[in-house]
């Protein structure tokens, strides 16, 4: 195969795989659900005439991020995309698609100057994108996607370049590097992998490590290692003395939480999203142990996995590693189980047989995973969906009409209500306080008023079918008319 017929190979399997999963699950055409999509209908309301414009609100985003957080690049992306699409998410539900195709095509590049084969590279390419984190795949607000094309592609041109490519790359690489981080604040953690990978391909081939050839190494890529350790520690610093960590509730290490606290919450996660890495990857650890002369000499690579995993495992020690979360952890699993361990010369044999075997049974229980969580990703869209269609038909054909929103305390499915339904015209819409037991508005200019059950006319909250469910609210909806809608129920009154 030519490098022009592998590159129309790579391009059209990632592209088909992709799209396939998207449009045969329905998660393509499955409109807003009720989590990152309201900051869509936020910012299509904010540019509205009258209100502000493109400018504005690309201010008040990112004025918000920095006192809460650091991921300007995130924001610029989330207001762009509003002003191109407006609130079309099929349209851009296939612009993440091309993101996620071009994130398998850079890893899968990644992994052939690894020294991986294509079958391993393609191999690579599918174990860190396929599996729980397939959900970067169709949810459009986890930023970590578009971190990984970003990483990956940088990575690849950092790879051409320590083969002999051109200072461009090496610059194309540092100004990737720069853009991922500010992304989101876990991929700045792969700066230090990145460097010490560096540090690696100047050493493979040098034999005994020393101070003389380590210095070495450093000086004949001292331009590189001083500016990504620029970055690093600027962006290190702004996070810990502006921005500060205490709006990072699920992240970072906790003083109050005890040993056996921690110990748990990584028990479930390997018991959980991480599980069917954790039992493959315990196999071919083993196997590998059988190679144990030839697996010592691998501690270059054993230094640039921990790299890549533990600051991770540090990062979500409260809630252990989940869905989306497991990018970039998962790069680090490929990396060593693949790109490290798969292509050790000494794994041969029916060894190398089992071995394969157990990352292709790991990508098939992920392939299964990943359609799973699709399948009911589009279901859950669709009951959303539909309920925001039928609330908004019906408050048009019933002028007056009171919608009593019972998300909370998912803050983010009461915010869906508010500005989807306001961006179409109706800004009526009350939230329900379990808590409290009470009725009000908690947005817009009249957030404070209050009413009663009596005045609503239609009711919408969750069931259990849907995740998100906790509760049934303490509400006497007898004089309502019960429709389910999928994961969700609405309550229509029956004199209404």
């Amino acid at each position: 195969m030519s490098r022009a017929e592998e590159r129309l190979f790579v391009w059209t399997f990632f592209a088909a795989l992709v799209f396939g999963v998207l449009v045969l699950t329905g998660t393509l055409a499955s409109g807003f659900h009720l989590v990152d999509d309201w900051e869509y209908a936020k910012y299509v309301d904010l540019m509205s005439p009258g209100r502000s414009n493109f400018a504005g609100c690309l201010k008040d985003a990112l004025e918000f991020d920095l006192t809460v957080r650091f991921r300007p690049l995130y924001y610029i992306n989330r207001v762009c995309a509003a002003a191109v699409f407006g609130v079309n998410l099929t349209a851009m539900s296939v612009w993440k698609g091309m993101e996620i195709v071009a994130a398998l095509a850079a890893l899968y590049y990644c992994a052939r100057h690894m020294r991986c084969n294509r079958a391993y590279s393609l191999l690579f390419a599918l174990t860190v994108m396929v599996g729980y984190q397939s959900a970067v795949w169709w949810k459009l607000g986890p930023q970590e996607s578009y971190g990984m094309l970003l990483f990956a592609t940088g990575f690849y041109l950092l790879l051409t370049w320590l083969e002999g490519g051109g200072a461009w790359r090496a610059a194309g690489s540092a100004f990737l590097f720069f853009l991922m981080s500010l992304y989101k604040e876990s991929f700045i953690l792969l700066l230090p992998f990145v460097l010490l990978y560096v540090l690696y391909a100047q050493m493979r081939g040098r034999g005994r490590l020393t101070a003389a050839s380590l210095w070495e190494s450093v000086r004949a890529k001292w331009g590189y290692f001083l500016v990504l350790g620029l970055f690093f520690t600027a962006e290190m610093l702004l996070l810990l003395f502006v921005i500060g960590t205490n709006n990072y509730e699920y992240i970072g290490l906790d003083a109050q939480m005890t040993y056996e606290q921690y110990r748990e919450v990584w028990l479930n996660a390997l018991g959980a999203d991480l599980k069917w890495y954790f039992r493959f990857g315990v196999i071919c650890c083993m196997i590998l142990l059988t190679y144990w002369e030839e697996l010592k000499k691998l501690g270059w690579e054993m230094a640039l996995t921990a790299l890549l995993i533990v600051p991770q495992i540090v990062t979500y020690s409260k809630t252990g590693i989940t869905e989306r979360y497991l990018l970039p952890t998962a790069f680090g699993i490929a990396f060593w189980l693949i790109a490290a361990g798969g292509t050790m010369k000494a794994l041969g044999g029916r060894r190398k047989s089992v071995y394969v075997l157990c990352l292709l049974l790991m990508l098939a229980a992920h392939t299964r995973v990943m359609l799973r969580e699709a399948d009911y990703f589009a279901y859950r869209g669709g009951s959303v969906q539909t309920m925001l269609d039928t609330t908004l038909e019906y408050t048009r054909e019933h002028p007056g009409t009171k919608v009593l929103s019972c998300f909370a305390p998912n803050a983010e499915g009461n915010r869906t209500m508010y500005y989807w339904l306001r961006i179409h015209g109706y800004d009526d819409v009350f939230y329900w306080d379990e808590d409290r037991k009470l009725i009000s508005k908690w947005f817009g200019e009249h957030e404070d008023e209050e009413d009663v059950l009596e005045h609503m006319d239609v009711v919408v909250m969750y069931n259990r079918e849907d995740r998100h469910w906790c509760y049934e609210p303490s509400l006497d909806l007898s004089d309502f008319e019960e429709h389910k809608c999928g994961t969700l129920t609405m309550y229509f009154r029956k004199d209404g």
